[in-house]
């Protein structure tokens, strides 16, 4: 018979081998690494705390208020994006994927801290349980923006869930940090503002580790894993909400108060 043009084995050839790539390429939903560099968290924070003391030096010798945002933000920002990115190279493959992490990073520090700040104000008492109140407001405000972000992470891990809580959590330090820094600016406006600023946000960096982002973190991880149960039921809810009980004690804690306990929900 007839011998078939070259060009149509050709092409031939090209779609057999197209059609194995399209087979081979993961789906959007397929698990994956967000970051592949396992010491990114290092060089930002070695880096960034390099120019966040050159630029506080210079602010403080120039006396130039345009350059305290600099400081501020810096200093605000630092050990949150650092932890964040920790937490990023130390997980393994995810359902996660950046626009969450970029969400929840701002929906943390934006939503979280706008919310737990109005609450705070229209409905705290001024009387014994302030802090507590402070804890709660905040932690909630947080699983909000948490629950809200999980909505759209198609498979709930509770690795996932503790990576999301903990940049969520990141997200509200930062902010948190850069109003207090604001505010302290505004408080010794004419008594060597940048050192108060400096002093401000080196105390809070060493806590936020060990504050809204454990917290958060751990909270994000029991509503993920409750998620993937299938669902919130008694005991999973009385969980998440054991918790953020216990949040709003380690709150009050860092406040300088004493803390409390709670009870274990058992199977």
């Amino acid at each position: 018979g007839r011998r078939r043009p070259a060009y149509r084995d050709l092409m031939s050839d090209a779609l057999s081998a197209a059609g194995q790539v399209g087979e081979a390429r993961p789906s959007n939903d397929a698990p994956a690494r967000l970051l592949q560099s396992q010491w990114l968290w290092a060089w930002v924070l070695v880096a960034g705390a390099a120019i966040w003391l050159v630029t506080a030096v210079a602010t403080g010798l120039t006396d130039l208020d345009h350059l305290i945002p600099n400081v501020v933000l810096l200093g605000s920002f630092l050990v949150p994006v650092s932890l964040v990115l920790f937490a990023l190279a130390r997980t393994g493959d995810g359902y996660l994927k950046v626009e969450h992490v970029i969400v929840g990073f701002l929906g943390g520090g934006l939503l979280g801290t706008v919310f737990a700040g109005v609450t705070e104000t229209y409905f705290l008492p001024n009387a014994a349980g302030t802090f507590v109140a402070v804890g709660l407001f905040e932690e909630t405000a947080k699983a909000a923006v948490l629950v809200l972000i999980g909505t759209r992470v198609p498979v709930k891990r509770g690795r996932d869930g503790m990576i999301l809580g903990a940049t969520v959590g990141a997200g509200f330090a930062a902010f948190e940090s850069a109003g207090y820094a604001l505010s302290t600016f505004l408080d010794h406006r004419a008594d060597h503002p940048v050192l108060h600023i400096v002093s401000t946000e080196a105390q809070r960096a060493v806590l936020s580790p060990f504050g809204h982002l454990t917290w958060t973190s751990l909270v994000g991880g029991a509503i993920f894993a409750a998620w993937r149960a299938g669902g919130f039921g008694p005991c999973t809810t009385r969980g998440v909400i054991t918790s953020q009980r216990n949040n709003a004690w380690l709150a009050r804690l860092q406040h300088g108060v004493g803390g409390g306990g709670s009870k274990r929900c058992g199977r």
